[in-house]
């Protein structure tokens, strides 16, 4: 046996013998390839497959290549007590994903919510859904892996890993690891790894090009989503050296109705492998580039409106495919203020994803049960948000929209007078409001502060929406910030074990594995606003021009706006400080170490993993200029009355704030595994585990918060579960009930004294959760053309106790105002359901195999989940249907016809109150008031059609 990636891979056949096999395979395991049922189980825990068009098979059909994620030693599958899923090449080309991330809709206890796009999803293994609602934090119990090592060095808001993977013809298999020996063999992962293993030259010659065409949108079918991928690999006559490279483009407008491609560019990636003999043993090497340079657009930016949080009410003018991203001339320059730099601001970029990495895999066997594994990879990765972001609903008549624009910090929220929307292209006035001050200020009709002037036409589009809540909610406008966020990480990434196998007189073995993971990270965030706009509530709008006019004897008009219809360009936000400027470095130790111990037909496995965790850095918060709020001030142009350039950023020595910190913790994982027979396992296993915060230096944005945070306070991640699995000809059923108990989620607050200046930090409390549930996966064959997987969790999630802060006054910390009694800050704790966690996910496949054709028809289900822990709203139960058929035209040609979404069902997967809440109101307050009030509410994407071409060569 050779292995082929350090600690996760583990090869126990030859190509010849899947060579000699391979018509014989396509023949008897098409029907359940394409149903993704070709997971071989072999143990307790354990669902592997060989990534080279292994057939689908149990019990007397068990296929003897193995591959194996998610532990700490060499071994078969049936000796791996733990839960792993792969996903092989056949599955993965049968399908048409809308990311890399729909390919986890395939494993057991595992919720993807991919409506976001290609990047930026949602995934949560086994109930662990906190902290995961927004696609920006989406992976953040979990890690992303690419050939054993992670796709970046560490997780972060805004820079998640699945924007720098993409699933292609140079990707094998997916491997995923639940629970259990995660929080020891991963990075920081404590819930799950998924592992993409690629090709390479030794083990996958020969050559594939793909092509998929598709229609994402009915409504506008020529904006064609075009996919090309390749893959040629080589290997010598003595299969001792071999290479190969491929990658992929791709051109997509996904399924809003977008004027520009969002998701646009690709990779190319390649290896070279040489095995060699020498006299202190035999081993290989593997050097492999990578190189991504990629677009790809956020959909859930865009959430069309709806009433009530359950049931939803979809009854506005707009439809699934409506889309709030601003057309036109809208590109402009970004300038900071610091230093005279200046950057550029395209929408149509959206966000670009740039990286790459060099690495090299070293394999040796030393021979007397001495073995070393090193895979070292140096990888680079940069976005750049471009994109058009925060767009949101807020009434023409909320001071909110203004102050975006820069009133409040130029001095104009005090002044009366009234405010000018007009249409860029055109010179109409859309709206006029007033702004009233006093009682003898307004305009117009009377109004209590801000109001729509009722001697000017109002031509806000579809202005007559309203709702019933104390959000203002009439005259509705749209919202927009220019999002100019540049994110670089540099990483250095090592995994290296050393493996030593004892065997006894009594047949026994003893292996004991030692090693280490160490990172090494350099990662940057350099933010610089670039300004808010405002837009009509209609499909593809424009920006307004925006300006106020004094109420005065001798009136004058500022611009509000530059001429792309944005407003606080020069890099604040216009209420509050929006550019900033991270430099942090962070080194992480994990010493590793695995011992098991296998006697008949009994295994003990036992890991630990102790971390060492430095970051240290320095963060700026920018301020704004002291001369924003003079009227004779002309910023950055020299002209009083253009307030869009006036309120730029500066960066004294105050805004700089360093820190220096270390965290420490300890892992460790146990199993005992029993085969009752060849076709029986059971396993038990329990795992201690933590979660690194990663990140967590975002909220140092004052020097008192550095010194008020211990790093060192983590989530404890207690996991138990016990498998049972048993196999036979054409069928195998894998049942394995979990429990996961996470305590101590620290839940940092920060309040301000009665002066409204002085800040102090209260006291650290902490939630408590706990979910426990089955998984459950089936495989059987109907006849020799008809099979059927079925893949079924079944949870239940609960909060014990989600910790928060009530604001008072008094008491040690906060002092009153006067007149008010004295009230302490309490801390509030709260029981109920686990927010966003399903009982219930299910996803079916029928597949059919004929002689050169067939296909599959597959139903995905997930339960309604509580949008909060007190339950007052669910996103409704989510269904999805898919088809797939395909035709062989012969050996080296297949085509395939997919259908996504076949019924286009409808389904909420993000939800929220339309505007800004209530000042004092919390969102389960407000739900609790106005059930049915105005929603925004982001669905899953339409039906879709692909057509696919693939040809092996």
């Amino acid at each position: 046996m050779r292995v082929i990636d350090n600690v996760t891979i583990l090869v126990t056949t030859t190509r010849r013998h899947i060579l000699q096999n391979a018509s014989k395979r396509r023949k008897a395991g098409n029907v359940a390839r394409q149903a993704g049922v070709g997971l071989l189980v072999l143990s307790s825990s354990a669902f592997a497959q060989d990534t080279a068009n292994t057939p689908p098979a149990t019990g007397d059909d068990a296929p003897t290549v193995v591959v194996v994620t998610g532990v700490l030693r060499n071994t078969t599958a049936d000796k791996a007590a733990i839960s792993v899923t792969t996903l092989d090449e056949e599955r993965l080309r049968a399908v048409a994903p809308v990311s890399a991330a729909d390919l986890l809709t395939e494993i057991p206890g595992v919720v993807v919510t991919s409506d976001a796009g290609e990047s930026r999803n949602t995934v949560y293994a086994r109930g662990i859904s906190s902290g995961t609602s927004a696609g920006t934090v989406g992976y953040y119990w979990n890690a992303l892996m690419e050939d054993g090592l992670p796709v970046v060095g560490g997780l972060f808001s805004n820079f998640s890993p699945d924007m720098f993977l993409r699933a292609d013809a140079t990707t094998k298999s997916v491997q995923a690891v639940r629970g259990g020996s995660a929080a020891v063999t991963g990075p920081n992962a404590p819930a799950g790894l998924f592992n993409y293993i690629s090709k390479n030259g030794l083990t996958d010659p020969g050559g594939m090009f793909g092509t998929r065409l598709g229609v994402e949108n009915k409504d506008h079918p020529g904006n064609l989503y075009q996919k090309y991928d390749f893959y040629y690999g080589v290997r010598n006559e003595d299969k001792t050296f071999g290479w190969s490279i491929g990658g992929d483009y791709r051109r997509s407008y996904g399924y809003r109705d977008i004027a520009y491609p969002p998701n646009r560019g690709g990779q190319i990636k390649a290896n070279v492998n040489k095995l060699y003999r020498s006299d202190w043993g035999n081993g290989s090497l593997q050097l492999s580039v990578k190189y991504l340079d990629d677009h790809t657009g956020y959909l859930d930016i865009v959430r069309p409106m709806a009433h009530g949080f359950g049931p939803i009410a979809f009854d506005t003018p707009f439809g699934r495919s409506a889309n709030f991203i601003p057309t036109g001339n809208i590109a402009h320059a970004t300038p900071s203020g610091l230093d005279g730099r200046t950057d550029y601001w395209d929408p149509s970029n959206f966000a670009r994803n740039r990286g790459g990495y060099i690495g090299l895999k070293w394999e040796h066997d030393f021979g007397n049960g001495w073995k070393v594994n090193n895979n070292v990879r140096y990888q680079s990765n940069e976005v750049h948000h471009n994109e058009a972001e925060g767009i949101g609903y807020q009434s023409v008549t909320s001071s909110t929209v203004y102050s975006n624009l820069g009133s409040v910090l130029a001095g104009l929220s005090t002044t009366p007078g009234y405010y000018t929307l007009t249409d860029r292209s055109t010179g109409q006035v859309i709206v006029r409001v007033n702004q009233r001050t006093t009682a003898s200020s307004s305009t117009g009709a009377a109004c209590s502060a801000l109001c729509v002037q009722s001697t000017t036409p109002n031509l806000l589009p579809n202005n007559t929406i309203s709702g019933n809540s104390p959000i203002a909610n009439t005259n509705l406008v749209l919202t927009v910030s220019a999002l100019n966020n540049r994110i670089r990480s540099d990483d250095f990434v090592d995994l290296f074990t050393a493996n030593k196998s004892i065997s006894f007189a009594d047949k026994s073995n003893l292996t004991v594995t030692a090693g280490a993971y160490t990172a090494w990270i350099h990662f940057v965030r350099d933010a610089l606003n670039g300004g808010q706009g405002v837009m009509g509530l209609q499909n593809s709008p424009d920006t307004y021009n925006v300006t106020f006019t004094t109420q005065s004897a001798t009136p004058v008009t500022y611009q509000l706006t530059d001429p792309t219809g944005f407003g606080a360009v020069a890099g604040t936000g216009g209420n509050s400080v929006g550019s900033l400027y991270d430099d942090v470095r962070t080194r992480e130790i994990s010493p590793l170490l695995g011992l098991t111990y296998e006697t008949g037909p009994w295994l003990f496995d036992f890991g630990a993993r102790y971390t060492s965790y430095n970051f240290h850095g320095t963060n700026y918060r920018y301020v704004t200029n002291s001369s924003a709020t003079s009227r004779s001030f002309g910023g950055l142009d020299g002209d009083p009355l253009t307030i869009y350039d006036n309120v730029y950023a500066v960066n004294p020595d105050s805004a700089a704030i360093r820190y220096n910190k270390n965290v420490h913790y300890f892992q460790y994982t146990g199993a005992i595994s029993y085969s009752v027979s060849k076709r029986q396992t059971i396993h038990a296993r329990y795992t201690l585990g933590h979660k690194n915060g990663d990140g967590y230096w975002n909220n140092y944005d004052a020097q008192w918060k550095v010194d008020a945070t211990d790093p060192n306070i983590l989530p404890v991640i207690k996991q138990a579960e016990i498998g049972y699995n048993y196999s036979t000809k054409g069928f195998s059923i894998e049942a394995t009930p979990y429990f996961v108990d996470i305590d101590r989620v620290g839940v940092t607050s920060y309040g301000t004294l009665a002066d409204g200046v002085t800040p102090y930090t209260r006291p650290l409390i902490y939630s408590h959760y706990r979910s426990y549930g089955i998984e459950l996966d089936n495989r059987f064959r109907l006849t020799n053309w008809l099979g059927m997987r079925n893949v079924l969790t079944l949870n239940q999630g609960k909060a014990l106790s989600a910790a928060s802060w009530a604001a008072g006054c008094g008491g040690a910390l906060k002092a009153c105002a006067t007149g008010v009694a004295t009230t302490p800050d309490t801390a509030v704790y709260t029981s109920g359901p686990q927010e966003r966690s399903a009982k219930v996910v299910y996803n079916g496949t029928v597949n059919a195999d004929f002689d050169n054709f067939g296909g599959y028809f597959r139903f995905r289900y997930i339960g309604k989940r509580p949008t909060t822990v007190a339950a007052l709203a669910y996103l409704p139960p989510n269904r999805v249907s898919d088809l797939g058929i395909y035709y062989n035209y012969n050996e080296k040609l297949r085509f395939d016809f997919n259908v996504n979404n076949v019924f286009n069902d409808r389904n909420a997967t993000q939800i929220g109150q339309l505007g800004s809440l209530p000042t004092g109101m919390t969102l389960d307050q407000f739900i609790a008031q106005y059930p049915n009030a105005l929603t925004t509410v982001q669905t899953n994407p339409p039906r879709s059609f692909f057509l696919s071409a693939t040809l092996r060569f």
